[in-house]
């Protein structure tokens, strides 16, 4: 069932009309209807059963750790965790060989559903999450319009709107409307119009210009931005039309001038995700530990490559993926390290009015920008192809010089 097909349009089209006009238990249930017609279309009955396992296992893990403590937090992280690894498809011969298949139990949207059960767990156990209901929960997790590719929302903003859904007006369903057929757009028109030309497993690497490979790279983070961004309109749509407000996912990630505000402008309810639940316990850990207590750069820098790593594996379940992350951490440490330095060397309001200038913006978003379209090269090609395209294109540049 793709977004573009009349069975989407159908399902999405009576959610819309029929969802908004009930409260209580009937909306719980047809949601819940709804949900699972959508993720059946996906996984199929098999993979589905699957799925509603694990789901279960993440309730069960939320309503004991409320009582239980830390200790039953620990050992249900732990399980989930596991599972999870086990599911995705992760093996060692991935990493040492030419990679393991996925398990036959592996489904879309599995790495969505870990990190929101993982949400729910530690805030259920930290109290932030008062009462986790099954009903709730369910369609919290197979919610048709986040189960495939987020946005990651967070339990108790889903909670409250379903309990109280946000009365659109005629203007909000208007630009509901616009922003489904402005997604649709984006993924089933633009997209697939740049796809052929864009950097993918497989192209005539040596025998392409330095030129053309160079543009092939660039054009790679064009059509993932067109195809992903379009996705979250049109579904943050959709939602907005059935009393939902979906968290935004994306900010104009190409007018970024570093790659800490990158990844602050795309996929930004992943980015929320991670500093809440990864980079900020580790770096308070460091922090007050005994090693890292006086080093507090030390602590940062090992807190965001941790942070960045781990956005890499979650992505994939090969080596390239992981240097994606560590790439980016890498760099997100030079920008934390330059930041620091400029402000001890100029104060940190000169340093705000030279970053602000017109010349250093554009030149600063000119270098993220080709920084952020090359590391995607370890997001779409393994790290031998990467490899083979970073050569290429530095004798290509070496010619030109």
């Amino acid at each position: 069932m793709t977004l573009n097909s009349w069975q989407f349009l159908v399902l999405a089209t009576s959610a819309v009309l029929v969802l908004p006009r009930l409260s209580g238990w009937p909306r719980v249930a047809t949601a819940l209807a709804v949900n699972l017609i959508f993720a059946w279309s996906y996984w199929g009955m098999a993979a589905m059963a699957v799925a509603l396992g694990y789901i279960a296992a993440g309730y069960v893990c939320a309503r004991v750790v409320r009582t239980r403590g830390g200790a039953a937090l620990v050992l249900g992280l732990v399980a989930l965790t596991t599972a999870f690894l086990y599911l995705r498809g992760y093996r060692l011969d991935g990493w040492t060989g030419p990679g393991a298949a996925p398990t036959l139990l592996a489904f879309t949207g599995i790495s969505f559903l870990f990190f929101k059960m993982v949400h729910v767990v530690v805030d259920a156990a930290s109290g932030s999450i008062d009462r986790v209901t099954l009903g709730s929960y369910l369609n919290y997790c197979l919610n048709f319009t986040t189960v495939l590719m987020g946005p990651i929302q967070r339990y108790q903003d889903f909670v409250a709107q379903e309990n109280a859904p946000e009365a659109a007006s005629l203007e909000d369903h208007v630009d509901a409307v616009n922003r489904v057929l402005r997604g649709l757009l984006k993924s089933f028109v633009l997209a697939p119009f740049i796809a052929p030309y864009v950097l993918a497993p497989g192209r005539p690497i040596e025998s392409m210009g330095g030129g053309t490979l160079l543009l092939a790279t660039y054009g790679f983070y064009v059509f993932l931005y067109l195809d992903f961004s379009g996705y979250c309109d049109t579904m943050i749509g959709i939602a907005r039309l059935m009393g939902l407000r979906l968290p935004e996912n994306f900010d104009l990630p190409f007018l970024s001038r570093n790659v800490s505000e990158y990844w602050l402008r795309v996929h930004r309810s992943l980015t929320l995700w991670l500093t809440d639940y990864i980079f900020t316990p580790v770096y308070l850990w460091a922090l007050h530990s005994r090693g890292l207590r006086a080093r507090v750069f030390l602590a940062l820098a090992g807190s965001l490559m941790l942070t960045m790593f781990v956005a890499g594996v979650w992505h994939g379940t090969t080596p390239n993926f992981a240097v994606f992350g560590l790439v980016h951490g890498l760099a997100l440490v030079a920008v934390r390290g330059y930041e620091q330095l400029m402000v001890r060397k100029l104060g940190r309001a000169r340093f705000r009015e030279i970053t602000g200038m017109p010349g250093v913006r554009a030149a600063a978003t000119a270098l993220t920008y080709n920084f952020t379209s090359l590391a995607y090269t370890f997001f779409v090609l393994d790290l031998g192809e990467s490899m083979r395209v970073f050569r290429r294109l530095a004798v290509a540049l070496a010619g030109a010089s």
